[in-house]
């Protein structure tokens, strides 16, 4: 599952606190400044919970793009990104889309998101 590797990435770019490893994961339609800042953001909210357990929710269909729902267990913090499928040199990967410059943006909660994993029967990876 291509969206696994890239949420992979993701935990463990902000665990080991690699702002530029992490911002290098964003879409590339994207502005270089925020997706900087937003690199930067979750890394100063999620480092501590992503280097313990971690929790990954996958929801929608997943081959054009995917919801991803992480549940930080040691920090009881939740984390939702969305990934998609771009095209980078030719090739058909998957990126993360960044653009939570405001670090109140970067650690809101949607209203839908569950707060525990399994509530709405989605795709689980631990």
């Amino acid at each position: 599952m291509a969206t696994l590797g890239i949420t992979q990435q993701v935990v463990w770019r902000i665990a080991d606190g690699q702002a530029g490893e992490l911002a290098s994961l964003a879409d590339p339609d994207q502005d270089k400044a925020t997706t900087e800042k937003t690199a930067e953001n979750w890394i100063a909210a999620f480092r501590k919970g992503a280097g313990g357990k971690v929790t990954a929710e996958f929801y929608d269909e997943g081959s054009y793009r995917q919801t991803v729902v992480l549940y930080l267990h040691d920090t009881s913090q939740i984390k939702e990104i969305y990934v998609r499928p771009v095209s980078v040199d030719g090739k058909g990967v998957w990126r993360v889309s960044m653009s939570e410059p405001d670090p109140a943006e970067a650690t809101a909660v949607a209203p839908w998101v569950p707060k525990t994993p399994g509530e709405l029967g989605s795709k689980m990876v631990r």
